[in-house]
């Protein structure tokens, strides 16, 4: 959630820029450099983010079944089984 929190104010920051008065033009670009790094930033915790989100995906759609050791101490599952086919 902290990743997701800061890009939502990275992106407040990146809009707020252009009134900041920083000075744009001379040997130092001060905006440049912030949009640069502000992108960069963005760019890092997305990736972040999505990978993240790729690994919860694949632990929601694993096709791992517990099944009982003898199955045939259990006789109502073999019959759901057979039911089902």
């Amino acid at each position: 959630m902290v990743k997701i929190s800061t890009i939502f104010a990275l992106g407040i920051f990146i809009a707020v820029i252009p009134f900041t008065g920083f000075p744009n033009d001379g040997s130092f670009p001060v905006k440049t450099i912030l949009y640069i790094i502000c992108g960069l930033s963005v760019t890092v915790l997305s990736v972040m983010i999505r990978k993240e989100l790729e690994e919860v995906l694949k632990h929601l759609h694993s096709d791992v079944v517990k099944t009982d050791t003898f199955s045939e101490s259990n006789p109502n599952q073999t019959e759901q089984a057979q039911k089902s086919e």
